[in-house]
C-alpha cells in the first residue's frame, strides 16, 4: 500500500490540530515498517521529520505556509503528485476537490464553525469555508472524528452520509506528560515568572475557550475568602480577545491574573505539573488536549459540562454547567481546600489520561488506511 498525507496545515506554533499531525505521524512511523508513505509538507517544515521517521516514509516539501499557497496547492497540485497512492489522507478538514484514483481518508476535529458560528473568524463561518468543509465530508470515502460527540455533530448537519462512514478514533496523551520532581517544576516556574501557587488554563485567547467566565469564577473566588493560588493564563492570542484583557485589568483582578503567553511544548509538562488545579471553561470541544494532559501531569481537572469534554473526562473530573459560573467557583473552592478530595480527583485524572494513547490511535487509523485500500470498507 503506498499513503499520501497531507500535512501542509501545520504552524509554526502548535495547537490542537498541530498536534494530532505531528504525532499521528510520528507514531505510523514507529509501527508501520512495510507501507509507503509520501507525506507533503510545506518548505519551511522540511527538517521537522528529520531522522524521526523509518526509510518507508519520505517527506516532500514542494508547498509554502501562506493561506493562498496552500489552498492552491491542495487543490490543484496534490492530487497530482499523489496520483501513484492507493490513498490519501486530509487530516485537517480540507480535501482536493478531485477525487482521482484514490481512497480518501479526511480528519475532521470539530465542527464549531458551524455549531457556533459567532465564537469564529469570519474565514471560518464564511459560507465558502463551510461548503468546503461539507463537500469534503461528502466527497471522502472515511471521515475521521476524535470523539462520538463529534461523530453526533457530523450526522446532525449531514444526515444522509452513512453513519459508517465516521469512524471515531480518539487521540493520544504523548509520554512526556507525566507528573514532575518539584526541582524541575520549581526550574520552569522561574523561567516563566510564574506565581508560587497558581490556577491553569492552557488555550488560544478567543471567544470560544469561555475565558470570561473563568475570569468571573475567579473573581468569585476571591470575593469568597483568602485564595493563595493566583490565576494563570497560557497561549497565544488568538482573535476578538480585547475585551478580556481589559478585564484582566479590572482593579481586583489586575495582580492575580496573570497572562504568559505561548508555551514551547517543553515547558508545558512542568507548567501543568506546577499548577494546583486546572480549569477549561470552553463551549465545545472536538477532543480537549489540555485538561487530559493536565490530568496525566497529576493535576486535578474542573472542565464544562459539554460536547466532548463531558464525554472524556466524566467520572475523572468535576464537570460543571456550561454558563454556571457560581458552580465553577465552587468547583474550585472545593478542589483547592479539600486535601482528600484532590488526592481522589489526581488519582482519577491519572488512570483516565492513561487510557488514551497515541499507538493506539495510529493502529485504528492504519487499520482504516489498510481497509479502504483493501476494498474491504
Amino acid at each position: 500500500m503506498r499513503v499520501a498525507i497531507d500535512l501542509t496545515a501545520l504552524l509554526p506554533t502548535p495547537t490542537g490540530v498541530d498536534v494530532y499531525l505531528r504525532e499521528l505521524l510520528l507514531h505510523l512511523g514507529r509501527i508501520d515498517g512495510t507501507n509507503d508513505y509520501l507525506v507533503f509538507t510545506n518548505y519551511e517544515d522540511r527538517r521537522l521529520f528529520v531522522n524521526a521517521l523509518p526509510p518507508n516514509f519520505r517527506i516532500v516539501a514542494q508547498c509554502l505556509r501562506p493561506r493562498a499557497v496552500r489552498l492552491l496547492f491542495q487543490q490543484a497540485w496534490l492530487p497530482v503528485a499523489a496520483r501513484s497512492c492507493d490513498l490519501l489522507h486530509s487530516p485537517s478538514f480540507l480535501m482536493p476537490a478531485w477525487r482521482g484514483r484514490q481512497k480518501h481518508v479526511l480528519s475532521v476535529h470539530d465542527m464549531t464553525f458551524f455549531l457556533l458560528p459567532h465564537v469564529h473568524t469570519r474565514l471560518r463561518r464564511s459560507r465558502v469555508f463551510q461548503r468546503a468543509v461539507l463537500g469534503s465530508i461528502e466527497r471522502t470515502h472515511c471521515v475521521l472524528a476524535p470523539s462520538a460527540g463529534t461523530k453526533a455533530d457530523i450526522l446532525g448537519l449531514l444526515p444522509q452520509l452513512d453513519p459508517d462512514r465516521v469512524r471515531v478514533i480518539p487521540y493520544g496523551v504523548a509520554d512526556d506528560f507525566h507528573p514532575r520532581l518539584p526541582r524541575e517544576i520549581e526550574e520552569t516556574a522561574r523561567r516563566l515568572r510564574l506565581p508560587s501557587n497558581y490556577i491553569l488554563h492552557v488555550g488560544t485567547i478567543e471567544p470560544r475557550k469561555n475565558l470570561a467566565h473563568l475570569l468571573e469564577a475567579y473573581r468569585l473566588l476571591l470575593r469568597a475568602g483568602p485564595v493563595a493560588e493566583d490565576l494563570v493564563l497560557a497561549g497565544r492570542l488568538g482573535w476578538d480577545y480585547q475585551p478580556l484583557l481589559r478585564m484582566m485589568e479590572a482593579p481586583d483582578l489586575r495582580e492575580r491574573v496573570h497572562r504568559i503567553g505561548y508555551v514551547d511544548r517543553g515547558d508545558l509538562p512542568r507548567l501543568y505539573a506546577g499548577a494546583r488545579l486546572f480549569v477549561c471553561p470552553s463551549m465545545h470541544e472536538g477532543f480537549g488536549f489540555p485538561p487530559l494532559e493536565a490530568m496525566a501531569c497529576g493535576v486535578p481537572v474542573i472542565a464544562s459540562l459539554s460536547s466532548s469534554l463531558a464525554e472524556n473526562l466524566r467520572g475523572a473530573a468535576e464537570l460543571v454547567p456550561l454558563a454556571d459560573v457560581p458552580s465553577m467557583a465552587a468547583a474550585m473552592s472545593r478542589l483547592l481546600r479539600d486535601d482528600g478530595l484532590r488526592k481522589r480527583a489526581r488519582e482519577l485524572g491519572l488512570a483516565r489520561a492513561a487510557e488514551f494513547r497515541w499507538e493506539q490511535t495510529a493502529r485504528a487509523t492504519l487499520r482504516c488506511y489498510e481497509e479502504l485500500a483493501s476494498g474491504r470498507a
